[in-house]
């Protein structure tokens, strides 16, 4: 045999080994998201809180800027991290307009006992080794660092060059995250509308529907400077994707809904799993209209 092929099969074996150290450790990760009912992609966006954003937080723009995701992708992210108690919108302290997200307890807790797991990982992978064998090992991997040219990676600054461009996007992107915060307090007003007229409270009603109108007016004024015939489009098709979202969670609640099908509970969502349908039906055929 060839010093060649002898080298060939040498390095054969250390990149199967390094693929199956990999997958060992994809495992561990995963056996760590899973019980939590994390995607890998929000348990991503929980790291990059913790490792970027411990202090102040970071914004929509921030986080998605470091997931390589578009605005509104990572908007509906963090509301859905939001409603399962991982993160918290908090007010930032220079502008009160604007929100920081940070991570809540609950995430805190849960880096915590990742770190345990991996403590544990290691003891009972690299610990099988005995002392010899695991001062052999490191040896190995140190003079195997040493002979590999050291990557140079591209730093986040120049992943990220904060050009005229580049200040412009993130502009656009920080009025389309005021823009959405605007459209909830559109629904939170409709809604608290509809209670006090129920509750005979007239004055408060009409005080809401007018706050609700102005809402529409400014969200209407931020569309309009965001260019308001290229972002309808844009958010006509979130809106599709959204309410994909609802249904979603919809069936999840029936699925795990503990009552019988007598209770009031149970007949509601049923309703709303059935006028979600409609909702989809409708805006899908609107928005294949509107890119004919």
């Amino acid at each position: 045999m060839s010093k060649d092929h002898e080298l060939h099969n040498e390095i054969d074996v250390v990149m199967r080994v390094m693929r199956h150290a990999q997958a060992a450790v994809k495992s561990r990760f995963i056996q760590e998201v899973v019980p939590n009912r994390l995607t890998i992609v929000q348990f991503n966006a929980l790291q990059h809180l913790h490792w970027y954003g411990r202090e102040s937080g970071m914004s929509v723009s921030e986080l998605g800027e470091h997931l390589g995701l578009a605005h509104n992708t990572t908007s509906a992210l963090v509301s859905r991290l939001e409603r399962h108690g991982w993160v918290i919108r908090r007010k930032c302290d220079q502008d009160r307009r604007r929100a920081r997200i940070q991570l809540t307890p609950q995430s805190e807790q849960l880096f915590r006992e990742g770190v345990k797991h991996a403590t544990n990982f290691w003891e009972s992978t690299f610990g099988q080794l005995s002392t010899q064998e695991q001062e052999n090992l490191i040896e190995s991997l140190k003079r195997l660092k040493q002979v590999m040219a050291k990557p140079v990676w591209p730093s986040y600054a120049q992943l990220h060059p904060r050009d005229a461009d580049h200040l412009q996007k993130r502009f656009e992107a920080d009025l389309d995250e005021l823009a959405q915060a605007k459209l909830k307090l559109v629904g939170r007003r409709l809604i608290l509308a509809q209670i006090a007229e129920k509750r005979n409270e007239h004055e408060l009603a009409a005080y809401l529907n007018q706050a609700a109108s102005e809402e529409i007016r400014h969200t209407n004024q931020l569309l309009a400077m965001l260019g308001h015939g290229e972002n309808f489009e844009r958010l006509l098709s979130s809106l599709v994707h959204e309410d994909t979202l609802v249904y979603e969670e919809l069936l999840s609640l029936l699925e795990t809904n503990p009552h019988t099908e007598e209770d009031e509970e149970l007949t509601v969502l049923q309703q709303m799993v059935q006028d979600s349908q409609r909702y989809k039906r409708w805006f899908r055929s609107v928005h294949k209209q509107t890119n004919q």
